[in-house]
């Protein structure tokens, strides 16, 4: 386009020049066809002056007309260009043009690279770089994408490319290469057997639990076993302190033989003699607090049934007050607390 516009503008500076010749030429001679001055008239001083002018003239319309072909013509060169594959090409796909950066056997410098932006209505530019091949020529490689989906199969126009020289008048041009591009999906389906517009979801996968069933089962079984093992060892453990720990022992003893029964007083001091490892009287009853601490609580209880102990077994005739009454804190009663206490601390 530069090289056109380039011509036509020479070819109109020789037209005007042509025709200001012509123009001043023919002047005199029209002048006498007309009469405008008669014969007998002389006029050196008109005619001389004409005559500068005319010559004038004609040098200003030979001086322009060189100034005019002076202009330095641009040149326009097509491009060597790799164009991309012309078919088969959907949205979102992408194609790269490769422009050789030659012109006329040189090296072409382009002045700007072809910008990141929408090109048209198919494709969009997203980048251009300037590649060195093995051969040692620079290449400018497009990348464009498509960016719309027709809705049956089309033809469309990547669109051309016009380079400036950095340096020069040169111009590098590459032209529209068609391409064919297609739809994602037809606008309708084929309403035959399986190729109905929609079609029904396809069942959830089935995972492979069979393992995992079988793990769960295993480790059921397993923490059934545990909790059936650990009621088992607190029965066995609560039975075998029943039998074994002195005041679980003298506990059952005074509800067998009740609590005003010497048997039930006696089941008492042994439970206690037992837990402090030896026989206890009421001046010895520290020991027993020594040993088992934890029924330091009840010393005072403890204390009261010994006393009323010696009352009871050894304050015989008139020693022994007439209306003394036993229980003044009832056996049992303090049979059960002892007996939650040492509960609370067996081993």
């Amino acid at each position: 386009m530069g090289g056109l516009r380039a011509a036509t503008v020479q070819r109109l500076w020789a037209v005007i020049a042509m025709a200001s010749c012509s123009l001043h030429a023919s002047a005199p001679a029209n002048a006498a066809a007309d009469g405008a001055a008669p014969a007998s008239s002389t006029r050196p001083p008109s005619s001389t002056a004409a005559r500068p002018a005319l010559s004038s003239s004609a040098a200003t319309s030979a001086a322009l007309a060189p100034a005019a072909f002076a202009i330095a013509p641009a040149t326009l060169a097509a491009a060597t260009v790799q164009q991309p594959r012309p078919f088969g090409y959907v949205l979102g796909d992408t194609l790269a043009q490769r422009i050789l950066l030659q012109s006329a056997g040189r090296n072409f410098e382009p002045a700007a690279l072809p910008p990141a932006e929408r090109a048209g209505l198919w494709f969009a530019r997203r980048s251009s770089r300037i590649e060195l091949a093995e051969d040692g020529h620079r290449w400018l490689v497009i990348d464009y994408q498509l960016i719309n989906a027709p809705q049956a199969l089309m033809t469309v126009n990547l669109p051309s490319v016009t380079l400036k020289s950095k340096t020069g008048n040169d111009v590098l041009t590459a032209p529209e290469w068609p391409i064919s591009i297609g739809p994602l999906t037809p606008r309708a389906a084929f309403a035959k057997g399986g190729l109905q517009e929609l079609r029904p979801d396809h069942p959830a996968p089935l995972l492979p639990t069979r393992a995992l069933r079988r793990q769960l089962e295993v480790w059921s079984d397993a923490f059934a076993l545990t909790v059936v093992a650990w009621l088992a060892w607190w029965l066995m453990r609560s039975l075998r302190a029943t039998a074994s720990q002195p005041f679980a022992r003298a506990l059952r003893a005074i509800r067998r033989s009740g609590e005003e029964n010497e048997a039930a007083w006696l089941a008492l001091h042994r439970a206690l003699d037992t837990t402090a490892g030896r026989a206890l009287q009421l001046s010895t009853l520290p020991a027993l607090f020594k040993q088992a601490p934890h029924f330091e609580p009840q010393r005072a209880a403890i204390e009261q049934f010994y006393a009323e102990s010696s009352l009871r077994f050894f304050g015989a005739g008139k020693n022994r007050p007439s209306d003394a009454r036993t229980g003044t804190s009832p056996l049992r009663t303090l049979c059960t607390t002892l007996r939650r206490i040492e509960k609370q601390h067996e081993r």
